[in-house]
């Protein structure tokens, strides 16, 4: 889905409003006069959130875990050492600071006017969304300053733990709004990709990403009110320990297809083009001996999940690279055709899984966050987590799978192992194992930059020293002089440097740490 934007200013000007974002063109075109408004708007910063996601993953995934460099293939620089660059991973950046600018058109349009209340408030949900990404990469950021265009072209850096509160308002702010009418209006709807204008929905959204703003951020940002709304959470359903299909995880799809440009991002970055070539990069990626430790048996049996995640055996550990280093598969070794992970080029893209919000409800169980058992919403999200990869890319659950049945009987495979069998983990640190590890499971190639934050956040899954590369994500020509020998962020981008230096905090790649950060 194309933007209707272009540089306004000359591209070596414009380039200095890095982390402002350009201006938006809205056709100011006199030979093309088509006014912006925010029903054009909203439904390209939601396709943009979701599709953006794919960049994050692919930073996330490959320093936590989930693949490493393939065999027959050199030249892998930071992805093995760990020597992050400030030219590297800048889309993260300026992708997501172009889609708050799209979000602060929403908001400035919609301001005060009641006729477009839910979009004002999806705005804001966006803004959060969209904002803690770029803090749990990149810590302290511009924020308040940020997407100003020439009134700030040198924005200053907020405070990590001042945006978090600040995002934590905007969600009750949405919630208060979005509760405030009966059903989204007839243009609301119609320029919602994500939740086809249920208000309801969205509310939970924000509800949900404030818990997990509050989970990170707790015990080190002064939030304005820890409680949440009695509306829910996005997991909650009448009946969620079923195999029904209920959408239940937070899914964007503007009618993705089989067209160059439209197909599902994911799928177009690690299986087929539109074309039907197979993406050759994808089969450079193998997985590692780590990831797949949780389903062959070495640390956790977990045969189901295995036959719709990997399409292969065959692992290298991050960083050899000798002549029988494991290599990927064709596409790639996570295709298994119309299921798990990479469904199709239609599928819809999660914004955040069922199963995240089980996982977050349960370590706010553990910690006295809000009421429940966290032993209850820990098995509803590893059914959740079974249930997102069973179903097809229509949302179907795919005949013959039961996603209830199959975690029983992964409990009783691992009924001796606390990480499966919650009612073993006996101590809070027990809990917050099972939670993490699970939730690791379930990001799975969909969320590995969440997946690398919540290690960061609580040491989970654990990754150990002895040599077993069953037992250790780290590369093994990693140059990080942590005692872990990992990176704890990646650098502030290059732009910033040529026309933003003076305000950019001073960071480590192996000493500086997210404020949420052990």
């Amino acid at each position: 889905m194309k933007k209707n934007y272009k540089y306004i200013f000359g591209l070596l000007f414009v380039s200095a409003l890095f982390s402002c974002k350009k201006q938006l063109d809205i056709n100011n075109n006199p030979n093309s006069p088509t006014e912006a408004t925010p029903n054009r708007v909203l439904p390209q910063a939601i396709v943009a959130t979701a599709n953006n996601l794919s960049q994050f993953n692919f930073y996330g995934g490959q320093v936590v875990g989930y693949f490493a460099n393939g065999g027959g293939v050199s030249g892998w620089g930071s992805i093995i050492s760990y020597d992050y660059q400030t030219s590297e991973f800048n889309a993260l950046w300026s992708n997501t600071y172009d889609i708050l600018t799209d979000v602060k058109y929403v908001l400035d349009k919609s301001e005060g006017d009641a006729t477009l209340k839910e979009f004002n408030a999806a705005a804001k949900v966006l803004k959060a969304y969209n904002f803690e990404l770029l803090v749990d990469t990149y810590n302290d950021i511009p924020y308040t300053e940020a997407n100003q265009g020439l009134d700030k072209i040198q924005p200053k850096y907020d405070k990590a733990t001042d945006i978090y509160k600040n995002l934590a308002d905007l969600c009750d702010q949405a919630i208060v709004s979005f509760k405030s009418v009966t059903a989204g209006s007839p243009a609301f709807v119609a320029a919602d990709p994500m939740y086809g204008g249920n208000v309801t929905k969205w509310a939970k959204l924000a509800n949900t990403i404030k818990l997990k703003l509050i989970l990170k951020g707790r015990g080190k940002v002064t939030f304005s009110n820890t409680t949440f709304d009695p509306i829910g959470f996005v997991t909650d359903a009448a009946t969620p320990s079923t195999d029904a299909t209920a959408p239940l995880d937070v899914l964007v799809n503007p009618g993705y297809t089989q067209i160059d440009g439209k197909q599902n991002t994911t799928y177009n970055r690690w299986a087929y083009l539109a074309s039907g070539a197979v993406v050759s990069a994808a089969s450079n990626y193998a997985l590692t001996p780590y990831v797949l430790g949780f389903y062959d048996g070495s640390k956790i049996l977990d045969a189901a999940r295995r036959a719709v995640t990997f399409n292969t055996s065959a692992v290298n550990q991050l960083g050899y690279q000798l002549s029988d280093a494991g290599r990927g598969a064709s596409p790639s070794s996570w295709y298994v055709k119309g299921i798990g992970i990479l469904k199709g080029p239609d599928a819809a893209s999660p914004i955040m899984l069922a199963a995240e919000s089980y996982f977050l409800q349960a370590e706010a169980n553990v910690v006295g966050l809000i009421p429940g058992t966290a032993k209850d919403n820990f098995n509803e999200g590893m059914i959740a987590a079974f249930r997102y990869l069973y179903l097809n890319s229509a949302g179907t659950l795919v005949a013959g799978k039961s996603p209830t049945g199959d975690v029983t009987a992964y409990i009783a495979a691992n009924v001796t192992k606390p990480n499966v069998n919650f009612s073993l983990a006996t101590t809070d640190a027990q809990k917050l194992e099972a939670i993490i590890t699970q939730k690791y499971l379930a990001f799975n190639m969909f969320f590995g930059h969440e997946a690398w934050n919540e290690f960061r956040r609580t040491g989970y899954p654990v990754t150990l020293s002895n040599g077993n590369p069953s037992q250790t994500f780290v590369s093994i020509v990693s140059q990080a002089t942590t005692a872990n020998k990992l990176p704890t962020r990646i650098l502030y981008p290059l732009s910033e440097f040529k026309y933003n230096e003076s305000n950019i905090p001073a960071v480590d790649k192996f000493s500086s740490k997210i404020f949420w950060a052990k």
